[in-house]
């Protein structure tokens, strides 16, 4: 139950958050509401015995309700929330608006973060290279999608497309993300390249985990790639590099919605994994060990 103590001083922080605001001086507000401006003062300060016929004209000055500077009871808020309880209390009605976006990406990050990282990009940016090191280093388990895919359905990716086609790797790759989206345990996760053409995979990918789009500049992509020796899906044509520009150039958009982005464009495997730590909020463990 709130004490005398506690209205006066929750209402005398309202006002005094509500005033600065609104951008008014204590002389400005004390001539708007008609309070003289000593009164006013020991009212923010908590001080003062509160009137509400007075409390009503300095709302109305401050374009509030009167209700908008009067605390509300909340069982047990200062045991449970503690200073964010206190910290809540001191914002004005607009700040406290504002404040709810901010802790609802926060808490979204966080969540994502809590599950692990999910790396996008196309064949060649080393999403396998780099995912594995960084899973080996902080003790995650190292999925990839199109592995977890060709074990589901007990055949390699061509022989799946053979058989079923596109569709039908689409449906499992579905199945296959949702199953791991579900999971609770923090993993490194490696995306195919060609995620970004399933929308409701993509979705379930970006909003499950902390997301870093690998990327690099395309003649890097076309010899890594060659040294992989697997030319999919540019082929071995005269025109390979054109087409992995027109291919990098077509998913890029969705590419760069992942939450933050990595060129990996001339750097070290090492050098990949130390920024990539920093990006993705994973303290390194060469610096902690």
């Amino acid at each position: 139950m709130l004490t005398q103590d506690d209205i006066t001083t929750t209402i005398g922080t309202r006002v005094r958050a509500a005033r600065a605001q609104a951008g008014m001086s204590r002389k400005k507000l004390a001539e708007a509401s008609d309070v003289s401006e000593r009164y006013l003062n020991q009212l923010e300060n908590g001080d003062a015995n509160v009137s509400v016929g007075i409390l009503s004209r300095v709302a109305t000055a401050l374009a509030l309700e009167l209700t908008q500077l009067l605390p509300t009871e909340r069982p047990d808020c200062a045991g449970s929330l503690g200073p964010l309880a206190a910290l809540i209390e001191q914002m004005s009605p607009r700040e406290q608006a504002d404040a709810v976006g901010v802790l609802e990406g926060y808490l979204r990050d966080r969540r994502k973060s809590q599950r692990g990282i999910a790396l996008l990009g196309l064949r060649g940016a080393g999403k396998s290279t780099i995912g594995e090191m960084i899973a080996r280093q902080h003790g995650l388990p190292f999925l990839s999608v199109t592995r977890e895919i060709e074990a589901r359905a007990g055949m390699s990716l061509p022989d799946l497309f053979n058989l079923g086609g596109p569709d039908a790797y689409r449906k499992l790759e579905n199945e296959v993300v949702k199953d791991l989206s579900a999971r609770t345990d923090r993993i490194v996760l490696e995306t195919a390249g060609g995620i970004v053409s399933n929308t409701a995979a993509l979705e379930m990918i970006l909003s499950s985990f902390r997301t870093i789009w690998l990327k690099a500049a395309p003649q890097e992509h076309l010899q890594r790639v060659i040294r992989q020796g697997d030319m999919r899906p540019m082929r071995e044509t005269p025109e390979a590099l054109d087409h992995l520009k027109a291919l990098l150039q077509q998913r890029e958009q969705e590419y760069a919605r992942a939450d933050c982005a990595l060129d990996t464009t001339g750097l070290s495997p090492e050098d990949c994994v130390q920024r990539l730590e920093q990006i993705a909020g994973m303290p390194s463990l060469a610096a902690t060990a």
